[in-house]
């Protein structure tokens, strides 16, 4: 680069740079990015945006059940959040809390008939409240609250009891949902005579309350055995022939192998069709023959 060209390039950054520091921005028509109708657009979308997590996040019940009914109907509140993923719900903590304690004993018959306790609920089992969490006491409200988890945490159970005892399988698994009712405030305060030194209670001595919920079987669950594979990794002799119910493993593979053979059945079905058209036709034809050589 020659000595010239460097100095003018210097000399158009000096006015590059002053014109970026001193130049009034009044002068520049495009100094905004979007145009006066792309911005109303975004403020509107904010506006509704902000509003819409503010009335989505507020109690739906009492005072606040017909504002949302309002902006259910009006403004799609409830497809907007769950389009955008954002759906939630606090009513755990307000405004009607939970008002009982609720557990999920699991108990297991093994072949002997014997009923064990295997102690997954945390009942009895640490202070309540508690300050340190696991994932056995999320599990155990999970099977609660949702039915579809009760197979598959069987099948587990079933497993690990047959890979922990020398291979021999275990019947049955029982679920049986325990719960306490947690008294009102109104009831503890009076119980406690004002005293605040006393306004609480032992979750220990409310009653018990119990129900059997599901029994589900260790031989007929799928994936409730251990698959002779383990069985040899564990140690453990060879399972009798059927012992193991797996899950048919769908692949697109197996799609692929089944819509073909679907399409292989439906064309063999049209040619024998075709095959037995074209018989008729031949057979009507000859009879016809037979009828013209007759007269």
């Amino acid at each position: 680069m020659t000595e010239s060209s460097e100095s003018s390039s210097r000399q158009n950054e000096l006015v590059l740079a002053d014109t970026l520091l001193h130049a009034d921005p009044q002068s520049d028509p495009k100094r905004w990015a979007y145009p006066w109708w792309g911005q109303v657009l975004v403020t509107l979308f904010i506006a509704y945006h902000v509003t819409i997590l503010l009335v989505y996040n507020t109690p739906s019940v009492n005072l606040g059940k017909g504002m949302h009914n309002w902006f259910n109907a009006t403004l799609e509140m409830r497809s907007y959040m769950q389009t955008i993923g954002s759906t939630q719900s606090w009513a755990m903590f307000a405004p009607n809390p939970h008002r009982s304690n609720v557990f999920m004993k699991v108990l297991l018959e093994d072949k002997d008939g014997e009923v064990w306790n295997l102690q997954h609920d945390i009942y009895g089992r640490r202070p309540y409240p508690y300050i340190f969490y696991d994932r056995m006491g999320k599990i155990n409200r999970r099977l609660i609250e949702q039915k579809s988890y009760r197979r598959p945490y069987a099948a587990w159970v079933c497993r690990e009891w047959e890979r922990t005892h020398e291979g021999e399988a275990a019947k049955e698994i029982r679920y049986v949902k325990m719960w306490t009712t947690i008294p009102p405030a109104h009831k503890v305060i009076e119980a406690a005579g004002w005293n605040l030194g006393a306004m609480w209670y032992d979750p220990m001595q409310l009653h018990l309350h119990e129900r059997e919920e599901d029994t589900i079987a260790c031989r007929t669950n799928q994936q409730a055995q251990l698959p002779d594979y383990l069985r040899a990794r564990y140690g453990l002799p060879p399972a009798p022939v059927g012992h193991y119910r797996g899950i048919p493993i769908q692949t697109w593979w197996n799609d692929r192998e089944r819509r073909a053979r679907s399409d292989a059945a439906k064309a063999e079905q049209e040619a024998k069709a075709e095959q037995e058209a074209s018989k008729l036709e031949q057979d009507a034809v000859k009879a016809a023959e037979k009828e013209e050589e007759g007269l």
